[in-house]
């Protein structure tokens, strides 16, 4: 069964399997700095099934009440446009790695990986991450189902 990538309500994010990292290359090993607990956003599809865009929100692990909240968007990621990662006030632009690719089979889904990498000072992240400046990897994984499939409807 083939779905509709022109109808919004075909497609939901599996949150199961969403997965996002801040990591950071040290002297010695590669450091885990936050495994976000949450991801929230859309990403946008164009008819030929290529990723568009996406507008994520990834709240930080903190423990603040409110923990902070980075924004990652991009709109035109077929045009090469960077996308803008926003922590409060702060603000940077940094190219994004897309893989965006339709798994075919008896329940077919859109495996979706973005990466882009920033200077650990361009977004003042919470100081406890940090020892010495870096560069900061960011790295989601998701998955496109059908929504019958999501919602364990007739026929998924």
């Amino acid at each position: 069964m083939a779905f509709s990538y022109t109808d919004p309500d075909a497609w939901r994010i599996a949150m199961n399997v969403t997965e996002a990292t801040l990591t950071m290359d040290t002297p010695r090993k590669l450091r885990l700095l936050d495994k976000v607990p949450e991801v929230i956003g859309s990403f946008f599809l164009r008819p030929s099934g290529g990723l568009a865009g996406f507008s994520l929100r990834l709240p930080l692990s903190s423990r603040r009440a409110v923990p902070p909240v980075l924004v990652w968007e991009s709109a035109n990621l077929e045009l090469g446009e960077p996308a803008t990662l926003r922590l409060g006030e702060q603000e940077v632009s940094s190219a994004v790695s897309v893989v965006c690719a339709e798994i075919p089979g008896e329940h077919p889904y859109v495996k979706i990986v973005l990466e882009t990498e920033f200077p650990s000072k361009a977004l003042l992240l919470p100081s406890t991450w940090w020892r010495r400046p870096g560069t900061v990897r960011l790295r989601l994984f998701s998955e496109l189902h059908s929504a019958e499939k999501a919602t364990g409807t007739p026929g998924s």
